[in-house]
């Protein structure tokens, strides 16, 4: 027979709460509120750097580090918005410059080069003026290659020329660079936006392979003296009953027993993105379990202890066979 399906409306939802996915504080409202101070993440000590960095009228770097579904692009899009907030004015708009992965290369200079012709297009998205000396610097910057480099000051200059002609628009913008391959890239980034007003968003993946950057503890403590970094690690099960808390935007009370889930857990602990996707399961298993077309009895979605261990010990026996893990 088959089961019924997930009736989340009755519990006043449009979908899963747990379902997993970044969070884009930039371009969705709702997103801001939705980060937890969870695995390493201290959201005033982010606020501090940024209104540190604002008020010197100087760049803010970051560097996020971390493990796959680990939270680091939902932290860089949320530190992209707080250093928009940051620098907000009557009329003033932002603008994100953001290197996916898969525009990611090992050469640093092409990638700098890439990003400053990317703000020259963002200028002219947004129907700025680029004054006739910037363009030229523009033109000049895409016939030269990696075997005929810019030097570092020459991009330096056109980084904070940009900054001044996005500035006198009223346009502020940030870069965010994921799975930064090279730390070659995060020094010349460091170095072409060291006079620019801007926020640049350095995500690291915690794997050691050759497609990420290997930074030691003298490239951690480098960078220190420049930005803030922020490692992102796994949640123990009083952060996942928190998490669980905290995502319920249904009707209360949430479905999640805090000490029943805790225990259910054991002391496993996963990133926040497959802890998301456990919740997620669990929700849908148990709204599949009910057939009716009022909510669950007494208004309560809670899952006993005895059925969140045996819930949760299928899903770490499937997961051998492509279930639950990720």
């Amino acid at each position: 027979m088959r089961p019924a399906d997930a009736r989340y409306e009755l519990y006043g939802l449009e979908g899963n709460p747990y379902a997993v996915g970044p969070l884009d504080a930039v371009t969705c409202e709702s997103d801001r509120e939705l980060l937890l101070e969870l695995a390493g993440i201290r959201l005033s000590a982010i606020e501090a750097a940024i209104e540190r960095a604002v008020s010197r009228n100087r760049p803010a770097f970051f560097l996020i580090t971390g493990v796959g579904k680990s939270g680091r692009t939902s932290l860089a899009n949320h530190v992209m918005r707080l250093y928009q907030d940051a620098t907000a004015q009557p009329g003033r708009t932002f603008v994100t410059h953001c290197a996916e992965p898969e525009h990611m290369t090992h050469d640093a200079y092409t990638q700098m080069c890439s990003t400053l012709l990317g703000l020259r297009n963002m200028m002219n998205d947004c129907a700025i003026n680029v004054p006739d000396e910037l363009r030229a610097r523009f033109s000049e910057l895409g016939r030269r290659t990696s075997t005929d480099p810019m030097n570092e000051y020459d991009l330096q200059d056109i980084a904070w020329s940009s900054g001044a002609t996005f500035a006198a628009a009223n346009v502020g913008f940030g870069v965010r660079y994921e799975s930064v391959p090279t730390k070659k890239l995060i020094w010349l980034a460091t170095k072409v936006f060291e006079r620019t007003s801007t926020v640049v968003v350095f995500v690291v993946d915690a794997y050691d392979h050759a497609n990420t950057a290997q930074l030691t503890v003298a490239d951690r403590e480098r960078f220190a003296t420049r930005g803030h970094i922020v490692d992102l690690g796994t949640l123990p099960p009083v952060q996942i009953a928190e998490l669980a808390h905290r995502r319920w935007s249904g009707r209360p009370p949430p479905p999640f027993h805090a000490e029943g889930l805790m225990e259910a857990l054991g002391g496993r602990t996963y990133t926040v993105g497959q802890a998301m996707r456990r919740l997620a399961l669990l929700l849908e298993f148990r709204l599949r379990e009910y057939e009716k077309d009022d909510p669950w009895p007494t208004d309560d979605l809670r899952m006993p202890g005895d059925w969140l261990h045996l819930r949760i010990w299928q899903g770490e026996s499937w997961n051998g066979l492509g279930g639950t893990h990720g």
